[in-house]
């Protein structure tokens, strides 16, 4: 059973931020919006460092919490319908994880849609990721993480790292991504009504704001039609009554019918990408404590 907290949260999400979801058209006053409840809801945990700096002219924010004891670093990549989000609309929750893990976390501030359309975004990633490469740190010395249109791109840069015989990082995970553009599966219609968040009735805009009018299913904009014939172990989360549902259950069986180490997660009658709630409801907090525990158990048994 859910706690009251996030029965509660997930009533008010369904009776005021969807609806005002459904119907904003402006990219800068949703980026506002977002930004500003950022500001008012988003619980920042003790001892979390923010500082601004650049990775081969991408604008990017470090973070950790506490001590530092390990030189792994954490690429996280912000979700937000590739149209609104930035480092600071996801810190709090990446500081948790840092934290726990005791290392430090990078958040590229990549271009954003409809001004920047794929492959912008894309390819701001790309360059985050082959700059700390850059900077000395090993592949396998790199966890990937991102949610929603985040994960996407984690998963894209997933594909672009096997395309390219490029080592892969040491082990990722994704929160509710959305793998195809095309709109494919059936829990986009089927789940429509038990959504909390997000309406489904603008994902074909969604689309056209990100793509224009490129193939909807290449496969760096879709990652679910990307080869991936190597990748790293990957935790992916969802919740079973999110529209996005099936994107994260059809990569699990696009990746283990390949092969691959893959963990899904369903979370019951929670909102698409609830973990940035970390600090208001226990639900958060236990998924945190998921990733950070696959993270560890992924780690080299030789790796001190």
């Amino acid at each position: 059973m859910n706690s009251l907290r996030l029965c509660l949260y997930s009533a008010f999400t369904r009776l005021v931020i969807k609806p005002w979801v459904a119907r904003v058209q402006n990219p800068a006053e949703a980026r506002q919006a977002f930004e500003n409840h950022a500001k008012r809801m988003h619980v920042h945990p003790a001892f979390a460092d923010y500082r601004n700096g650049a990775i081969a002219d991408v604008p990017v924010t470090w973070v950790s919490r506490g001590a530092i004891k390990r030189e792994d670093v954490l690429l996280y990549i912000h979700g937000g319908g590739f149209i609104v989000g930035s480092p600071d609309t996801h810190k709090h929750m990446v500081a948790e994880i840092a934290g726990d893990l005791g290392i430090q976390a990078v958040m590229p501030r990549y271009r954003l849609a409809p001004e920047h359309p794929f492959p912008a975004g894309f390819d701001d990633v790309v360059a985050t990721y082959e700059g700390l490469i850059g900077r000395g740190l090993r592949a396998d010395q790199i966890i990937l993480g991102g949610d929603s249109a985040g994960g996407n791109l984690v998963l894209a840069l997933l594909a672009h790292l096997s395309d390219s015989k490029a080592d892969l990082p040491q082990s990722a995970f994704v929160l509710s991504p959305v793998v195809d553009m095309s709109g494919g599966f059936d829990s986009l219609k089927s789940n429509a009504k038990s959504e909390v968040l997000l309406s489904s009735d603008r994902f074909d805009e969604l689309g056209t704001m990100y793509l224009g009018d490129q193939d909807r299913k290449q496969p760096y904009a879709s990652p679910f039609y990307a080869k991936f014939e190597r990748c790293p172990p990957i935790l992916l989360h969802h919740s079973d009554g999110e529209m996005l549902r099936d994107d994260t259950l059809e990569m699990q069986s696009k990746l283990v019918s390949q092969g691959h180490d893959v963990l899904v997660r369903s979370w019951p009658n929670a909102f698409h990408v609830f973990q940035i709630m970390t600090g208001h409801f226990p639900e958060a907090r236990a998924a945190i404590n998921d990733i950070v525990a696959f993270i560890k158990a992924r780690r080299s048994p030789n790796d001190s």
